[in-house]
């Protein structure tokens, strides 16, 4: 018996160990080491600030929301949940919101309080603070006064019950107010920080105080940004990695060969876009995630200049674009040729079409009626200039829409390609004749890009469009008692837009991604946001990218 025990031992030996190696191994997966957990991505150039209050490009607000949190946060679909806000209460009436905020802290361990975001709030609506998207406010009661300079910002809606209750008073019920409180722009800044630094966006280290899931560790201008891991944040240990690290390269097909060689871990949308010419190849090995997400490109006219002026020009112009062909030899992606204004993800995925795509007879119709009201011939019509900003899909589409345009309609289009800052900045100053430029939602809701034109003064409203009856039927979308009502309400405004025809939608965005095979519960939102602190990084197999995708 002993003999027989003693011969079995080994074995038995044997299996615990490997159970025991197993469990270690286990182990050693949970356990995350510490100096695998940085991720590294890369952005075409510094974010314009990291003040959210401030906040107005794409770039930034990817900043933003590592570094802040809000009352409200977006979930893996784009939805707002809760996030600071411990509860909230509506009234009957659906105009006072009171947020119970939790117990949380900002970075140098000072307590989050409801104080934070009434300043933070109410600097946004300053008429002296610059705050490109202080719109997003003006369900607010007398938010909209106020950043005009018609009300005082006592008397705007928002007031500190305590250092834990924030109520907050609208205009009129806002169906879509909690997906406006998840957006970056309504992140609160420390409001003894910005007291007494009132520089503190441009300072690193424990000098730069935020309350998100990471803190900023390092930036050199034009380099590189580390983040790291925010001790004080309230849900730190659901946050597994220790550092990012954004490094800059502004080339797509650089920043491609980086990914390739295992020096970058994300590429793609929001961060900074594939290569169109590595698109099909990544489709073809099933490399690339696909999803569709609310945002569009279009061209933009200025309303207040001819040729653009005549609403029968902007509509030639629009209906000689073959949509369908730019996605199909251009995008790539599957994308949705667009037939109106909204994207289909903020519509309930309806792609609703208000005008037929590429029909070149009614563009020379409407060519013929616009020549005929501006009193000239087809010989006098001017050589336009087409701006567009520097990137290697809008140089393409830029280049097709040139050419369309010339087969329809026989006009000479010139195009300039201009720095994404200084085409934004014409646009707001009015700058230009038309343009080639892309909207992205802030909020999952049509009115994110509806409300854009309901006021000409308003920062996004590009062509300076107007219309009293667009005006309308947006604010009695809002009065609206049942969703259906209220959707039927901006259709029709939708409608109106697009026969105005202000701006030429061309298509909507789907966005794409590829990772690293050791990036693990990386997750976009229906709104192209990137969850970053959701990610966490399992060892890696030391082999080259090809060899690891298949491995997995």
């Amino acid at each position: 018996m002993l003999k027989s025990l003693a011969l079995k031992l080994p074995k038995v030996c044997g299996l615990l160990l490997c159970l025991l190696g197993l469990f270690a191994g286990c182990q050693k997966k949970d356990s995350f080491p510490k100096q695998e957990q940085v991720l590294r991505l890369n952005i075409p150039s510094d974010p314009e600030t990291l003040d959210p209050r401030k906040g107005g490009d794409r770039t930034s607000s990817i900043f933003h929301c590592i570094l802040f949190d809000g009352l409200m946060r977006l979930d893996d679909e784009g939805n707002a949940v809760q996030s600071l806000a411990e509860k909230v209460d509506i009234s009957k009436d659906r105009t006072v919101y009171t947020f119970t905020i939790r117990d949380s802290s900002w970075s140098d361990g000072s307590p989050v309080t409801a104080w934070d975001f009434e300043k933070s709030w109410k600097d946004v609506l300053d008429p002296n603070f610059p705050a490109k998207n202080a719109h997003l406010l003006y369900p607010i009661k007398n938010a909209e006064g106020a950043k005009t300079g018609i009300s005082s910002l006592s008397e705007v809606g928002i007031r500190s019950l305590n250092a834990k209750t924030l109520e907050v008073t609208l205009e009129r019920p806002t169906p879509y107010f909690l997906d406006l409180v998840a957006f970056c722009v309504l992140y609160p800044v420390n409001v003894e920080v910005d007291h007494s630094r009132p520089n503190w966006e441009y300072e690193v280290g424990s000098k730069f105080v935020s309350n998100g899931p990471f803190r900023l560790k390092e930036w050199k201008r034009n380099n590189t940004i580390v983040l790291e891991k925010n001790p004080h944040y309230y849900r730190a240990d659901q946050v597994i990695l220790d550092e990012v690290h954004f490094s800059m390269v502004n080339s797509e097909m650089t920043a491609f060969n980086l990914f390739e060689k295992g020096e970058l871990d994300i590429l793609g949308n929001p961060l900074i876009p594939l290569p169109s010419d590595a698109i099909p190849q990544l489709m073809q090995e099933r490399k690339l995630q696909v999803y569709p997400t609310g945002a569009t490109t279009f061209c933009v006219f200025n309303v207040n200049q001819p040729p653009f002026d005549n609403a029968n020009i902007r509509k030639a112009f629009s209906y000689a674009i073959e949509r369908k062909e730019i996605v199909s030899n251009i995008t790539q992606l599957g994308e949705e040729a667009a037939l109106g204004a909204v994207p289909p993800v903020l519509k309930k995925y309806e792609n609703t079409a208000f005008y037929e795509d590429g029909n070149w007879t009614a563009a020379r119709t409407h060519f013929a009626k616009g020549l005929k009201e501006m009193r000239i011939t087809k010989e006098q019509f001017p050589t336009l200039t087409f701006y567009y900003h520097t990137a290697e899909l809008q140089h393409k589409v830029a280049q097709a829409l040139q050419e369309q345009w010339k087969s329809c309609l026989g006009v000479k289009v010139n195009l300039v390609n201009l720095e994404k800052k200084v085409l934004v900045h014409n646009l707001n100053l009015g700058n230009y004749s038309f343009a080639l430029h892309l909207w992205i939602a802030q909020y999952k809701d049509p009115m994110n890009l509806l409300e854009r034109f309901k006021f000409p003064e308003n920062v996004k409203n590009y062509s300076n469009w107007k219309s009293p009856q667009y005006a309308q039927l947006l604010t009695e979308s809002s009065e609206a008692i049942t969703n259906k009502e209220r959707y039927a309400l901006l259709q029709q405004a939708e409608s109106l837009l697009m026969d105005a025809m202000p701006i030429a939608p061309i298509y909507h965005w789907n966005a794409a991604f590829i990772t690293q095979p050791h990036v693990k519960s990386y997750g976009m939102g229906s709104l192209g946001n990137g969850f970053y602190d959701r990610i966490y990084i399992e060892p890696k197999l030391n082999l080259p990218y090809e060899q690891e995708l298949t491995k997995r």
